[in-house]
């Protein structure tokens, strides 16, 4: 239990910095999952236009 009381100071502590890890991290992770559903998101898109407008 002391453990995740050292872990959870380490977070705060870690976060509450100028040039925290952890939120570079998520950002990373958040910028990364844009381009995907970019990536994704753009083909379905045109997919579903062309369907609608009885191309297929």
């Amino acid at each position: 239990m002391q453990r995740l009381g050292i872990l959870a100071a380490m977070f705060v502590e870690d976060v509450n910095n100028e040039d925290s890890v952890v939120v570079e991290l998520y950002g990373n992770i958040v910028n990364n999952l844009f381009k995907v559903f970019q990536l994704v998101g753009i083909p379905f898109l045109i997919y579903v236009l062309l369907e609608f407008a009885d191309f297929f």
